[in-house]
C-alpha cells in the first residue's frame, strides 16, 4: 500500500510517493478501532447506569452517602479550570477589550483584573444557575415546596426524624455540599480577595456545616427550600458583575435592580418570616417533644443558631446594597465596580 504525500516546493520535489506496509495500517486502524469502541461503551455504560437510577427511590440517609461529597469537591474545581481557559477568558476578552486597539499599560493592567473577575462571577453564575435549576426539579412538586408543615409531617404517618429521603435530594446535598466544600478553599487560593472576604468565608463555612448537619439530622426537606431560596438571587448578582466587568452599564443596573428585590423578597420575607418561623415554632407544635427528649434540643438549638446566622449576613449584605442602591441613584442609574463589596482590596490572587 503506497500514499502520495505532497511536498513544498522548495524541497526541490512536487510528489512522492509514501510507502506504507499493510500490516502496519490494518494494525493502526485496528487499534483505532478498539479506542472508538471503548469510548462508545463507556459513554453506553454511562446513559445506561443514569437510566437505572431511580431518582424517587427513597431511603434512608446514612454517613455513607457522603462518599460522593469529595467527588464533587474534585468535579468544580475541574471545570472551572477548563471553562476558565476554554471559555471564560475568550469571552472576558472579548467584551473587556477594545477591538485590537493599544492601551496604556495602566488601563490594560487594570483591564486584566476585570478580565480576572469577570471569569469568577462567569464561573459563579454558571453553578448558580444549575444549583437553581436542580433545587427547583427537585422540590417543585413536593409538598413542602408549598407547606412548611411537610418539612415536618408526611406523607402518610411519617414523621421526623423518620422520614426518607429521595435518592434526587440526596443528589442535590451532595452537588451542593461539594460546590461550598470547594468554595472554601477557592476563596483563599484561587479568587479576589475582597473587603468581605472575612464574612463570605464565615457564609461559606456555616452553609457547609449546614449542608451536613441538616443532611445528618434529616433537616434536608427545609434545607432544601433554603438553598433554593439562595442560589435564585444570587444568578442575577453575577450577572450584574459581569455586565459591569464588560461595560454594559444598562444591563448592569437592571440586574442590580431585579437581584435586590430577589433579596428583599427571597431572603429578608420568605426566609425568616416562613422558613425560620418553621424551624423555630412550628417543628415545635408539629411534634412529640417527649420523644425526643434527648437529641431534639441539641439539634433545634444548634441548626437555628446557624440559620439566624445566615439571617444576620443576610441584612449585613443587605446594608451594603442598600448603600449601593442610594450611590446609584444619585449617579443616575450607574452602578459601582462591584455588587455586594464596597471594594476591593489591593491584594488579589492570580488565577
Amino acid at each position: 500500500m503506497f500514499i502520495h504525500r505532497t511536498l513544498n516546493p522548495s524541497q526541490g520535489a512536487c510528489l512522492k510517493p509514501l510507502f506504507i506496509p499493510l500490516e502496519q495500517t490494518s494494525i493502526f486502524i485496528q487499534s483505532n478501532q478498539i479506542k472508538l469502541q471503548t469510548v462508545v461503551c463507556f459513554d453506553m455504560g454511562l446513559i445506561e447506569t443514569l437510566n437505572s437510577l431511580d431518582f424517587e427511590h427513597e431511603s434512608f440517609p446514612i454517613y455513607g452517602d457522603f462518599v460522593a461529597l469529595p467527588m464533587f469537591a474534585v468535579f468544580f474545581p475541574t471545570v472551572r479550570f477548563f471553562l476558565d481557559r476554554f471559555v471564560f477568558e475568550r469571552v472576558g476578552r472579548w467584551l473587556i477589550f477594545d477591538k485590537g486597539q493599544q492601551k496604556l499599560d495602566v488601563e490594560t493592567d487594570d483591564r486584566i483584573k476585570k478580565i480576572r473577575k469577570f471569569k469568577e462571577s462567569a464561573w459563579k453564575c454558571i453553578y448558580y444557575l444549575s444549583a437553581e435549576i436542580l433545587a427547583l426539579a427537585v422540590t417543585y412538586n413536593e409538598p413542602w415546596f408549598t407547606n412548611t408543615n411537610s418539612f415536618w409531617l408526611g406523607p402518610g404517618d411519617q414523621k421526623w426524624p423518620d422520614q426518607k429521603m429521595k435518592l434526587k435530594l440526596k443528589g442535590l446535598y451532595m452537588y451542593t455540599g461539594g460546590f461550598y466544600t470547594y468554595s472554601i478553599f477557592a476563596l483563599i487560593f484561587w479568587e479576589t480577595r475582597r473587603s468581605d472576604f472575612g464574612v463570605s468565608m464565615g457564609h461559606h463555612v456555616a452553609t457547609a456545616i449546614l449542608i451536613a448537619m441538616s443532611y445528618i439530622c434529616r433537616f434536608a426537606r427545609a434545607g432544601s427550600i433554603i438553598l433554593a431560596l439562595h442560589d435564585a438571587s444570587d444568578v442575577f448578582l453575577e450577572v450584574g458583575k459581569m455586565s459591569k466587568y464588560s461595560g454594559a452599564e444598562g444591563l448592569a443596573s437592571f440586574s442590580f435592580i431585579i437581584f435586590v428585590i430577589s433579596w428583599v423578597v427571597l431572603r429578608l420575607i420568605y426566609y425568616p418570616f416562613w422558613i425560620l418561623w418553621s424551624t423555630s415554632y412550628e417543628v415545635v407544635v408539629s411534634l412529640d417533644k417527649e420523644k425526643h427528649i434527648k437529641e431534639g434540643p441539641l439539634y433545634y438549638y444548634v441548626f437555628n443558631t446557624l440559620l439566624y446566622c445566615l439571617l444576620v449576613l443576610h441584612i449585613y449584605w443587605w446594608v451594603l446594597m442598600y448603600r449601593m442602591l442610594v450611590k446609584q441613584i444619585q449617579d443616575r442609574g450607574k452602578l459601582s465596580d462591584d455588587v455586594r463589596s464596597d471594594s476591593d482590596s489591593d491584594k488579589e490572587h492570580e488565577d
